[in-house]
């Protein structure tokens, strides 16, 4: 039974190859074939899309678009008048049904990216959080934090500033009235501007207070709240703070060189508002002869306070691609991340150095066994550090399992479905997701629940080089390693 979803998968592939091998060469239906979006729905959609696709477009571009049309198919199926995909005759077709519900469901994600602050019968104050929702409730005014990628909504909102906005529910028979911004500066000194982007007199603050109090309250009571915080202009200094450090490992992996790694900024992003900042990060193999940069990233960092003491940051990274060919260990930072508490330093200059020193120190932990980096300094493709216990001298046992399911041509799939593959786990759909079990059991729980089977095997594995992750979405493909073949010879050494 564990084999019946694999050879149904299949089959209906082998189908859909006999059926448009006249419109479509190989290359094309393995590519769309292979999309592990649409091995996901077992390929029901699959028909519908090489059908409509035309072979002689962008196949690349209009692919990823019908992926993405048929996930919403799928998504608003039962509110569809045409329910069944085969009913509809080309991309643009399906795309007009489904436009409706698409922006009713933008439209109602932009309201969650305002607060509101107030409303009666003919009146709503929201507070915008993000850009998208100043351009919404800022339409029809020349405001600019209203207009899109300009980055002055990010500008007017920075640190303790804040942006409200009045909105007359009613038409308004003075347009200039009809909405009236109201903007906090970092000192809290606040001004009102018209649709115009005009500010307003002081005779006329003064009767717009006197008229409507009840507004005017709400706003000053919700800004005290968000001026309030002493954390969160700490943190904004701190993120703002010039500065670089760094952390070395001596004589990495009894070598010549020391592995180092070098954190310099901060710098906050305004366009982003408050909260986000930047910096940069290098990885060099240092000796007495020479300096190597091998691999250089943008860091980005999302911070916020969690109480008086303490706050919160998330730091990702993005990749640069100036360092040349030669020296180049790509480390692959991008699908790796810190998630971590901070205390509140002394001082915002302190505080910075220490969360870069830290950023520094979990970079080299994370990479010093990494296989590419063990490979330049042992100048072996073959060559691995030992971890975990795990030697894979021989080709037998969990290893020779996984090297033949890849072997086979299972190169598209999670750890999860290589368990299930072997046996160790099943699967059943619940509510559109899958849900395993041990194959002796019937209690199925969400995949998060068996993320830790066989961790240390597959991190070992991962390690030697015999596999590696691809990242595509929120799953991570097993793909043969740079020492797999090697490893099939018999050649793995570990140092």
């Amino acid at each position: 039974m564990k084999f019946i979803s694999i050879l149904v998968k299949e089959g209906r592939k082998e189908d859909l190859k006999k059926k448009y091998s006249s419109k479509f060469d190989d290359e094309v239906l393995n590519f769309v074939l292979g999309i592990s979006d649409l091995q996901d729905f077992n390929h029901k959609y699959t028909d519908f899309i090489l059908k409509a696709l035309d072979p002689n477009s962008d196949i690349d571009m209009n692919v990823d678009i019908a992926v993405g049309l048929v996930k919403d198919f799928n998504k608003y199926q039962s509110q569809l008048i045409k329910k069944d995909i085969n009913q509809y005759n080309s991309f643009t077709e399906l795309e007009t049904a489904l436009k409706p519900f698409i922006e009713k469901e933008k439209e109602k994600e932009l309201e969650k990216q305002a607060d509101r602050i107030y409303e009666n019968d003919k009146f709503l104050v929201i507070k915008p959080k993000t850009e998208e929702a100043s351009c919404k409730y800022g339409y029809n005014t020349k405001w600019c934090v209203a207009s899109h990628s300009s980055g002055h909504f990010g500008r007017y909102t920075q640190g303790n500033q804040a942006l409200y906005f009045i909105i007359n529910k009613a038409n308004s028979t003075n347009q200039n009235y009809s909405k009236v911004a109201v903007h906090f500066d970092n000192s809290g000194d606040k001004r009102y501007w018209d649709t115009q982007d005009s500010p307003l007199s002081q005779r006329e603050v003064n009767i717009f207070e006197y008229a409507f109090p009840e507004i005017i309250d709400a706003i000053k009571k919700d800004y005290k709240i968000h001026a309030g915080s002493i954390t969160d202009r700490f943190l904004t200094q701190t993120f703002d703070s010039i500065g670089e450090n760094s952390k070395e490992i001596i004589i990495y992996l009894n070598s010549t060189y020391n592995l180092k790694s070098y954190v310099a900024g901060f710098r906050n992003i305004p366009d982003l508002g408050f909260g986000h900042s930047e910096a940069r990060l290098s990885i060099s193999l240092n000796s007495d002869k020479e300096n190597k940069l091998i691999d250089e990233y943008q860091v980005f960092i999302t911070y916020k306070s969690k109480d008086e003491k303490t706050f919160t940051a998330s730091i990702g990274f993005m990749g640069s691609d100036k360092i040349s060919e030669d020296n180049l260990v790509d480390l692959g930072l991008e699908s790796w991340g810190i998630d971590v508490t901070y205390d509140i330093g002394r001082n915002p200059v302190e505080t910075a150095e220490s969360v870069r020193r830290h950023i520094a120190l979990k970079v080299l932990d994370h990479i010093k066994n990494n296989p590419k980096l063990l490979q330049k300094i042992g100048g072996s493709k073959t060559v691995w550090k030992s971890r975990y216990g795990y030697t894979f001298g021989k080709n037998k046992g969990m290893i020779k399992k996984l090297v033949d399911y890849l072997d086979a041509g299972y190169d598209n799939g999670t750890k999860l479905d290589f368990l299930e593959y072997i046996g160790t786990l099943k699967s059943k759909v619940v509510d559109g997701k899958k849900e395993y079990s041990r194959t002796r059991s019937n209690e199925f729980s969400n995949p998060n629940r068996w993320k830790g089977q066989y961790a240390s095997f597959f991190s070992a594995a991962v390690l030697s080089g015999i596999i590696q992750y691809q990242k595509e979405g929120r799953r991570f493909i097993i793909k043969p390693g740079p020492n797999f073949e090697a490893f099939k010879k018999g050649e793995l050494k570990a140092l």
